[in-house]
């Protein structure tokens, strides 16, 4: 009984090691994958210091031109200075310019914003999917395996009974035959499997050859989706879409500033005049900007309206794709659930029933070792058209989160 303290310590500290282990290697969990990613993605890091170039924009906006000061000298000759003059002059821009350029700023430092989030929800979105991969590859690897240790046992019976039984050489050879073909898809697969941790460590950020922990499945998945609930979500949560809603502001705003460039611009000044003998006075100065260059502004104008219509256009025309792309991949992904409920009722479970009677019928000597190799890869292609659904459901959901703009 005095061991059992012992034993709880040990299984804590088991365990606390398992989760540091967990922490310092990804790939347990598609979780760990996608925080890894958040912090060493050089795009997405590149996308949020360009987010934040534009927020800070916003402060050198909307701002008054800096003032003027001017020292000047009058009635200069061989007696020198007759007068001296120092003053300071301030443009004001009047009418709400500055007000429109700072929300100018605003919206650009939004629409920034939101695409820097659209490339976040892009890199996680790939990185599901390709860890849904990373975890298919080894489980097709495990598969493989599987298989091979399989038909190695079942040529070295067939070595031992050769010349003792009924087994001919045509049998042993077709085992040789069988046993090379699962060697090979080994080899392969185990390729695919190092192509995987490849692919997700250039995801991530990390060297190619990074270690990544074991997968221990798919991520779990909502079964209860409805399209008008995600085509909503999208149209209220998708980055892209909502940084194409800040262009439209920005393009609002920059057509009402061209529109207030028909309105002068004010400058006042003083200036304190030093005679060289005389009392010291003042002078007050009042100017404005004459827009004459009529031409010019008519032309902004229509560019800016130009734009507007553009950004509106744009807008309108995501808007409506969003809507198709995520019918498409809503349609697609109930599509793949269906085929996997089928495959695990139908044909899974009557596969596994081939492979157990055609063993027994082998080994009583009444089913023909073809028909058992038959056996064994109906299954295992049956498992891996299963796994290769799974895999492909896996990124249409991806795929969905990444057009609702988050996961669902």
């Amino acid at each position: 009984m005095k061991r059992a303290p012992l034993i709880l310590l040990l299984c804590a500290a088991a365990s606390l090691s398992a989760s540091a282990a967990e922490r310092s290697q990804p790939g347990a969990t598609v979780e760990s994958v996608v925080a890894f990613a958040k912090r060493l993605s050089p795009e997405l890091r590149g996308a949020v210091l360009e987010a934040d170039a534009a927020s800070q924009r916003v402060g050198a906006a909307g701002v008054q031109p800096d003032p003027t000061v001017t020292l000047q000298a009058w009635d200069v000759n061989n007696k020198g200075v007759g007068q001296t003059w120092i003053g300071a002059e301030q443009t004001f821009r009047l009418w709400g310019k500055t007000d429109l350029e700072k929300g100018i700023a605003l919206a650009d430092a939004d629409t920034a914003r939101r695409q820097s989030d659209a490339t976040e929800v892009d890199l996680v979105a790939r990185v599901k999917a390709a860890y849904a991969q990373y975890g298919a590859a080894f489980r097709a690897l495990d598969l493989s395996n599987s298989l091979k240790r399989r038909v190695d046992q079942l040529l070295e019976l067939l070595r031992l009974r050769y010349g003792a039984s009924s087994v001919d050489q045509q049998e042993v050879i077709k085992a040789e035959l069988e046993a090379a073909n699962a060697a090979a898809d080994v080899a392969r697969r185990e390729g695919e499997a190092k192509s995987a941790v490849a692919r997700l460590n250039a995801l991530i950020g990390r060297d190619a050859r990074a270690p990544l922990a074991p997968a221990k499945g798919f991520a779990p998945l909502k079964t209860k989706l409805s399209l008008a609930g995600v085509q909503e979500l999208a149209r209220s949560s998708n980055p892209l879409l909502a940084a194409t809603h800040a262009q439209v502001r920005s393009a609002t705003g920059t057509k009402a500033l061209t529109d207030l460039n028909y309105y002068p611009d004010v400058t006042v000044g003083a200036n304190l005049v030093q005679p060289r003998n005389g009392e010291t006075s003042g002078m007050f100065l009042l100017g404005v900007k004459v827009p004459l260059q009529y031409e010019a502004k008519d032309a902004e104008q229509r560019a800016a309206s130009a734009s507007l219509g553009a950004a509106r256009a744009r807008n309108d025309a995501l808007r409506i794709r969003l809507d198709g792309e995520v019918a498409e991949a809503w349609y697609r992904l109930e599509a793949i659930r269906k085929a996997i409920k089928i495959f695990e009722q139908r044909q899974l479970s009557p596969a596994k029933l081939s492979v157990d009677t055609a063993r027994i019928g082998f080994d009583a000597g009444t089913t023909p070792l073809a028909t058992l190799f038959e056996s064994e890869r109906r299954l295992r292609a049956v498992e891996l058209e299963l796994l290769a659904l799974r895999v492909e459901e896996q990124g249409k959901y991806a795929d969905l989160e990444r057009l609702a703009g988050g996961a669902l």
